[in-house]
């Protein structure tokens, strides 16, 4: 057996990695996104895979057209659900508002009716009342106690609110309002089926019958791999290229240089770059959110 110096955490303070392997299971826990995590030009965002038949959002995000017709489809459910419970307990909450109009007007009525007969039960409760309130009143002032049940576990709540007996209760959890349409999975912003225009990608020669990550992307107009560079994407015409190349051969005429059809700004999407292990390609850190010993 070695000495205890020289024994793992026999000596203080710990090192990083100790600390690390120690408390790895509290805080905040951060781990490097490499190169191999980082999801390639021209895949699907949704199922990952090379697209085939590619639609792009507004916000420049590249879906497989399936993909994204079955996430729709299916946030659209649960939309309608969500709206069922929302119109639920808006009819729940107009059905207890009309009743407590009822009983208020009831209660007046009642109110009304007994003054007109004279003294009624409620008068008489009221006297005493106050007759036991001026008799509770002096014999506090003599020294006994006079506390009631209620206010002693009200008094208990406040001391021992630990308790489960005493633990407040947070009532029926709220249905909120539901959005009008799906969101998308990245931006955040409505999406709709129209909204996703078509776009045309071009594969690499070489890997036309490659599948998978070996599946290569190219520029429509020079024919470079797309890989981390800027692109954009003309929604009129669904041709796909570097936006050096938009920017040069494109921009000026508003033509698109492979189809000769004109287009407008407004089809022009510039499409979300994909990112290095680098830290100047973009996030390459990801965060998960644990307990944290105080």
């Amino acid at each position: 057996m070695t000495r205890k110096s020289k024994q793992r955490g026999g000596h203080n303070p710990f090192t990083y990695q100790e600390s690390h392997d120690t408390l790895n299971e509290y805080g905040t826990q951060k781990a490097r996104i490499g190169t191999d995590s980082q999801l390639s030009f021209g895949h699907c965002a949704l199922s990952l895979t090379p697209i085939a038949d590619g639609v792009v959002s507004p916000s420049g995000t590249l879906y497989e057209r399936s993909a994204a017709v079955e996430y729709l489809v299916k946030e659209n459910a649960k939309l309608s659900e969500w709206k069922a419970k929302f119109e639920r307990q808006c009819e729940e909450d107009q059905r207890l508002e009309e009743q407590g109009k009822r009983d208020e007007k009831e209660g007046k009525i009642s109110t009304f009716a007994g003054k007109q007969s004279g003294l009624n039960a409620t008068s008489a409760e009221s006297l005493v009342e106050k007759h036991s309130a001026a008799r509770l009143g002096k014999l506090k002032a003599e020294g006994y106690d006079v506390s009631t049940d209620k206010e002693k576990k009200n008094s208990l709540k406040r001391t021992s609110y630990w308790l489960s007996d005493w633990t407040p209760d947070a009532g029926a959890k709220r249905v909120t309002a539901p959005p009008k349409r799906p969101s998308s999975p990245f931006s955040g912003r409505p999406l709709r089926l129209k909204d996703l225009k078509s776009v045309e990608l071009k594969r690499e020669s070489d890997s036309s019958a490659a599948t998978g990550s070996d599946v290569v992307f190219v520029c429509a107009v020079s024919g470079k791999r797309l890989t981390t560079q800027e692109a954009v994407a003309i929604t009129k015409t669904g041709t796909v290229m570097l936006k050096s190349n938009y920017e040069e051969f494109a921009k000026k005429d508003m033509v698109d240089p492979i189809k000769g059809i004109k287009f407008k700004e407004k089809d022009v999407v510039e499409l979300r770059k994909s990112a290095t292990g680098y830290a100047g390609s973009g996030k390459v850190e990801a965060e998960i959110y644990t307990p944290t010993i105080l």
